[in-house]
């Protein structure tokens, strides 16, 4: 199922649905490395504000795996571990 069909199967708040339509339209144009640069920037401002919580990180990354690219699913845990190691 596509992140479109979930949030038109009404499985989703009328609120979180105009947050991930946003998150969207801002992310929808970026390259692959500006998405990677994001992800690393959001994880170590996450860090700094001691909100960064890596399992449920990994969990969430875990959930929306079957949507994603081997290769882009193994990305992303590397940058996540690799940002995660370095405190």
């Amino acid at each position: 199922m596509k992140l479109s069909d979930f949030v038109k199967n009404g499985n989703l708040e009328e609120k979180e649905k105009e947050d991930i339509n946003k998150k969207y339209g801002e992310l929808k144009d970026l390259s692959h490395d500006e998405l990677l640069l994001r992800l690393k920037s959001e994880i170590e401002r996450q860090k700094e504000a001691g909100e960064f919580n890596y399992d449920a990180l990994i969990s969430s990354l875990n959930a929306i795996k079957m949507y994603l690219p081997n290769e882009t699913y193994e990305n992303m845990i590397r940058i996540i571990d690799e940002i995660n190691e370095k405190n």
